[in-house]
């Protein structure tokens, strides 16, 4: 029994991690789409239709149930809905912000999935981990807020739109994966939000695929998409598994190791640079993220 209790978040801790390096190449590979003629929406359809067909292929080669159980019914609409403003406004963002600031602007969201944590379990969380979230916006404010008016208003809503998503991914993921397997919800789930996702890029999109219709795409367009589809996929599926092995509040602090690599990806591959205040207001988001990370182990010991 101990080795059992003990294996689970171990599994959720180790699938987090893969996630994380899996989610990194996502933004700077979205932003390389979009510099090279794909608007950020209409990646987000590739990658849409993408994860639809490929989890849902791989469901059925389990023989996983799709079935949707009354009580999955709730998790499941808050699953369509967090998963629709990650990957519209996250990856939206882009098309505004350098990925460094719009990854320091979302990864916001373990301070926010650690806050909410306690409360969605039931009993007041401890006034600590107020003052740790507190000290994770001040980074927030530190990295955006001197240079705010530089900054476009927009591309920073809609990152911290996608941040809010992705905290309500974790809870309604736990919840959904105590019904169905990652494989089979995270293909409905896709499935579901893929007319809408196609409606938007329609909209803003002028009612035509850049992609595949325009000879001013640069070259490294499709391979850039492809790259996408492939991160977005390899981190999906290990995220909503590592919140089926171990709590959110447990296995969201080891996504930190995302904003980390993004940034630097960034830098090595898009030659992107940071502001002092940026590097310092995302180092006391990391540091305020490691806090509220170790907190919960402690009062748990």
């Amino acid at each position: 029994m101990p080795q059992s209790v003990h294996a689970r978040p171990l599994a959720g801790i180790v699938l987090a991690l893969l996630a994380s390096i899996s989610y990194a190449g996502v933004p700077n590979f979205a932003r390389l789409a979009f510099l090279n003629g794909v608007p950020a929406l209409e990646t987000v359809l590739y990658r849409t239709t993408a994860l639809a067909v490929i989890l849902c292929v791989i469901a059925a080669l389990r023989r996983e149930s799709f079935a949707l159980p009354r009580a999955a019914l709730v998790p499941f609409l808050f699953q369509c809905l967090a998963t629709l403003l990650v990957s519209a406004c996250y990856l939206a963002s882009l098309q505004y912000l350098p990925v460094t600031l719009s990854v320091i602007i979302f990864y916001t969201f373990p301070v926010i999935v650690l806050l909410a944590a306690p409360l969605i379990e039931g009993h007041m969380p401890h006034w600590i981990r107020f003052a740790v979230a507190g000290f994770g916006f001040l980074g927030l404010y530190v990295a955006i807020g001197p240079a705010f008016e530089h900054i476009n208003a927009l591309g920073v809503a809609l990152a911290a739109l996608g941040s809010l998503g992705c905290a309500l991914q974790f809870f309604s993921g736990r919840l959904l994966a105590q019904h169905l397997q990652p494989a089979a919800f995270g293909g409905l789930v896709h499935l579901t939000i893929w007319p809408i996702i196609l409606a938007l890029t329609l909209y803003f999109g002028g009612r035509e695929f850049q992609l595949f219709g325009s000879s001013v795409v640069g070259p490294y367009a499709m391979g850039a998409v492809l790259l996408v589809c492939l991160c977005y996929l390899g981190g999906y599926f290990c995220h909503m598994s590592s919140v089926k092995a171990a709590p959110a509040s447990i296995v969201a602090p080891f996504f930190n190791l995302e904003p980390v690599l993004s940034t630097t990806v960034a830098v090595l591959l898009l030659k992107e640079t940071m502001t002092q205040a940026q590097w310092t207001g995302g180092a006391i988001i990391l540091l305020s993220l490691f806090i509220a990370g170790v907190l919960p182990t402690r009062k748990h010991a």
